[in-house]
């Protein structure tokens, strides 16, 4: 089975680039930031079709045709997912990632959709161990959380039914607005979690069993490898790993 591909590349450029507007459009390495995402979602054998949500539909580039669909919204997160999922058929699962991890791959995409749909799961999402992400990417400044396995990040995507996709706006909301913020994730996570977690005996099926309860689905929170999901641009000394791994690959533009 394939999937169909939501890329969220709103958001507030200027803080990366002062003469950049728009987030997605933020040079990196000779291309636009969104442009690498598209490219690998594109290229991955897992993905049907890919729709970008966008502020604009001006001034974008010929990157537009690679992505086969273009979605102009500049509200919420969720309302940007939404307006994403219904550019879509609602019987084909989706990913939904965001635009600003240059770094990641069409292995990647395909490793996380394949062992993502295995599971079964409404709602799928990855967590990469401390170790290899420092050893795919060293430098790289994330977020980590320690569980009683092992210190994880998130990755910057998920695996979702879109069926239920509008039942949890709200709540996804929330979320994506405490997504930097540890102690307001977990106070949406509720008090016997924030415990367990404190105590350091949250597993990995804890967290699945929390997507459950929180999204109204069966739920996942998948151990993967493919650090790339990971890396994203939210700031200027960002471009400076990803670039570097770019001009390593040999795929920047000079």
């Amino acid at each position: 089975m394939k999937v169909d591909a939501i890329i969220l590349a709103g958001g507030d450029g200027e803080v990366i680039d002062p003469a950049c507007r728009f987030k997605g459009l933020v040079p990196v390495a000779g291309r636009p930031l969104v442009e690498w995402v598209v490219d690998a979602f594109a290229k991955a054998t897992m993905i049907n079709e890919v729709a970008v949500v966008m502020p604009t539909a001006e001034g974008l580039g010929p990157w537009v045709d690679e992505a086969g669909k273009l979605v102009v919204s500049d509200r919420s997160f969720m309302d940007n997912v939404l307006a994403g999922a219904d550019a879509f058929r609602i019987d084909r699962p989706v990913i939904i990632a965001t635009g600003d991890i240059p770094l990641v791959t069409p292995q990647a995409v395909d490793s996380f959709v394949a062992a993502g749909l295995a599971t079964g799961a409404d709602f799928v999402y990855p967590i990469i161990p401390r170790p290899e992400m420092e050893r795919q990417f060293p430098g790289s400044d994330r977020t980590y959380f320690r569980l009683k396995s092992g210190t994880y990040t998130g990755g910057n995507a998920m695996l979702a039914n879109p069926v239920l996709l509008p039942a949890m706006r709200d709540l996804g909301q929330r979320l994506f607005d405490q997504r930097k913020n540890a102690a307001g994730m977990l106070r949406i996570a509720g008090l016997g979690f924030v415990v367990k977690f404190a105590l350091g005996r949250l597993q990995p099926e804890d967290l699945s069993d929390k997507i459950e309860q929180l999204l109204g689905g069966t739920g996942a929170a998948l151990t993967i490898q493919e650090a790339s999901l990971a890396v994203d641009v939210d700031k200027p000394s960002d471009l400076t790993l990803v670039e570097r791994v770019l001009y390593e690959r040999g795929t920047a533009r000079a």
